[in-house]
């Protein structure tokens, strides 16, 4: 019938089908390098140590990566503080390194991604050290490539006062810190150490640019832009609203504010925009290069702020990183009403529109820490089968958790101005960076070192990837079913998302189809109830492919639809062959995955 209709339309005789970029169906897995492999024994993970674990990668389905960063830093917020943009910290190896992990990666048919920090500099980058030496614009051409503003501090008054009340994201203290050098106060929207670029200055656009050119020049094939609504600020830097919602005690000193000016002002996307310019250029257009952007929701309708970043940039080689899956509640109506909603509005927008979704990340708690190991597992084929980009954090294939980091060992600085949890145990960014469990050997195969940078979990001896490969049913055997089973279907790579009715308010049901696909349309079903849950799509499935619960029962020999879905399960089918009336009992927590007849 679709080839019958398809034969059917009168094209222009120009026509050239969408082609789809590398990006959309992509299983990217975000490496965090301090944590994921040491290989020379000083307990911090290295480029040698990725490279180390490169087949590891392949294995799992992965066809993308995406480093934190590995610029050369002094690390008070672990990289994300850059003295240099061009080179590697040799804490993490040398520049050699990483063209040698580049060349690994792509004899392995993966592509490589990595942090672009954007917003701000260390302030032991060349470019602050010049800029703070004076405000004279005539000598000091770096005069004015940060944000510089004079006191506000009645005259006569002995005591400096900052331009506004404006706090920085780590610890919600004041934004501002005076330099003595120069008599004024410059910005830092994160730490005291990351002074904000100023980004309405071309110039500082253009050395951006061109530090983005130097790493295309080595082959990589795009970037993660960090913090990115930091990059455009009110103009005339007028005080942040307060926050009628915030509530003393409870949240975190910086929600006391609604950051209406000091982020996310429209300029924005014009910077954006000028950045993907750059995956243009005719040199790079061979590889087709792709940007996501960081930027969390703050509004009250998150699906608007996603919508105008794909307006804002080129969709073709740029496109903002979807937090739902970080953020949102689990919870089947939500995840239904979110996901009918998004698609719909990127097919009106433009078809080259690519989604991007992550389940954790090295600012959030893990995954199976925030909804528990049995919805972690139905997590995983929602995640696995959902369209466009997707991320998969380190460890969170074996289920890692978040850990408990005991006081004195405590290293993010978000964490040490935590004023709000004090003495009891400030706690941070640190329990999801804990190094990755390899195996049940010392400090669990990530390192040979006497101690490592971070405590291990004290799960490790049985959570890790040796003990998980030898269980056909183990998380990680699940996600390297899936990762095998979305690299070799157009469906799941490219095919369009219809979410469907499912008479189980418990029940998130969905299709994956691409007509030119051997395999027409998947259905996925997902039970986030912990109960087990009996519902109907009121038309037949084909048969079984895939359960959270059992991965290794038969999606291969074409068996024979079960009629049942457990608590938190989550199925996957695919090909011919009805199987009843579409009449499911999914166990508690379980996802599954059927062929649609």
């Amino acid at each position: 019938m679709r080839d019958r209709i398809r034969n059917s339309l009168i094209l222009p005789p120009d026509f050239q089908p969408i082609q789809p970029s590398w990006a959309e169906g992509a299983l990217v897995y975000h490496i965090y390098p301090r944590s994921f492999q040491d290989s020379n024994a000083d307990g911090v993970g290295d480029l040698l140590g990725v490279i180390k674990r490169m087949d590891y990668l392949k294995e799992l389905g992965v066809n993308a990566i995406w480093l934190s960063p590995f610029y050369p830093s002094p690390m008070a917020d672990f990289g994300y503080d850059v003295a240099d943009y061009c080179n590697v910290d040799p804490m993490f190896g040398t520049l050699d390194d990483f063209k040698q992990l580049m060349a690994e990666a792509d004899r392995r048919d993966i592509r490589v991604m990595i942090d672009l920090v954007s917003n701000h500099t260390s302030d032991e980058h060349i470019w602050f050290k010049e800029s703070r030496k004076s405000r004279d614009h005539t000598t000091n051409p770096f005069n004015d490539w940060y944000i510089w503003r004079d006191s506000v501090a009645p005259a006569g008054s002995d005591t400096q006062q900052p331009p506004n009340n404006w706090r920085n994201a780590l610890t919600g203290g004041p934004a501002w810190e005076w330099d003595d050098t120069r008599q004024q106060y410059y910005l830092h929207s994160f730490d005291i150490h990351q002074p904000d670029l100023n980004w309405s200055n071309p110039t500082v656009r253009a050395a951006i640019k061109q530090a983005m050119r130097f790493w295309l020049d080595l082959g990589v094939d795009g970037f993660r832009v960090d913090a990115v609504y930091w990059m455009a600020k009110e103009p005339l830097m007028s005080d942040d609203p307060g926050n009628p919602s915030f509530v003393e005690g409870e949240d975190l000193p910086y929600h006391a504010l609604r950051h209406d000016n000091s982020r996310g002002w429209p300029a924005v996307y014009a910077y954006l925009s000028e950045m993907a310019d750059v995956l243009h250029e005719e040199q790079y257009k061979d590889k087709q290069r792709f940007m996501v952007t960081e930027a969390y929701p703050e509004g009250h309708n998150p699906l608007v702020e996603y919508l105008n970043f794909y307006v804002g940039m080129d969709p073709k080689v740029a496109a903002p990183f979807n937090f739902e899956g970080l953020t949102m509640p689990w919870d089947a109506s939500t995840w239904r009403k979110f996901l009918r909603a998004f698609h719909h509005a990127l097919n009106q927008i433009d078809p080259h529109c690519v989604a991007s979704y992550a389940f954790g990340n090295h600012d959030q708690p893990r995954i199976a820490t925030r909804i528990g190991e049995a919805a972690a597992r139905s997590a995983s084929v929602l995640l696995l089968t959902l369209p466009g980009m997707v991320f998969l954090y380190y460890g969170d294939e074996i289920g890692m958790k978040n850990v408990v980091i005991p006081k004195d060992m405590v290293q993010d600085p978000a964490a040490k101005g935590d004023v709000i949890r004090g003495d009891l145990q400030p706690q941070g960014r640190d329990p999801e960076r804990t190094p990755m469990q390899w195996t049940a050997a010392k400090n669990g195969g990530f390192s040979d070192a006497a101690s490592t940078w971070l405590p291990l979990a004290p799960d490790y001896e049985q959570c890790n990837v040796e003990a998980q490969l030898a269980d056909p049913d183990s998380l990680l055997n699940l996600y390297k079913k899936l990762g095998t089973m979305r690299s070799q279907s157009d469906s799941l790579k490219h095919g369009q998302l219809k979410v469907l009715e499912v008479d189980s308010p418990y029940v998130l049901g969905y299709s994956r189809e691409h007509t030119d696909s051997d395999v027409q349309a998947y259905v996925v079903l997902v039970n986030f109830s912990g109960e087990p849950v009996t519902c109907s799509l009121g038309a037949p499935l084909g048969r079984r492919l895939l359960s959270s619960l059992s991965p290794s029962a038969g999606s291969a020999d074409g068996a024979e639809l079960q009629p049942d879905l457990a608590p938190s399960e989550a199925v996957t089918e695919s090909g011919s062959g009805s199987a009843g009336e579409g009449s499911v009992r999914l166990e508690s927590h379980e996802a599954v995955i059927y062929a649609a007849v």
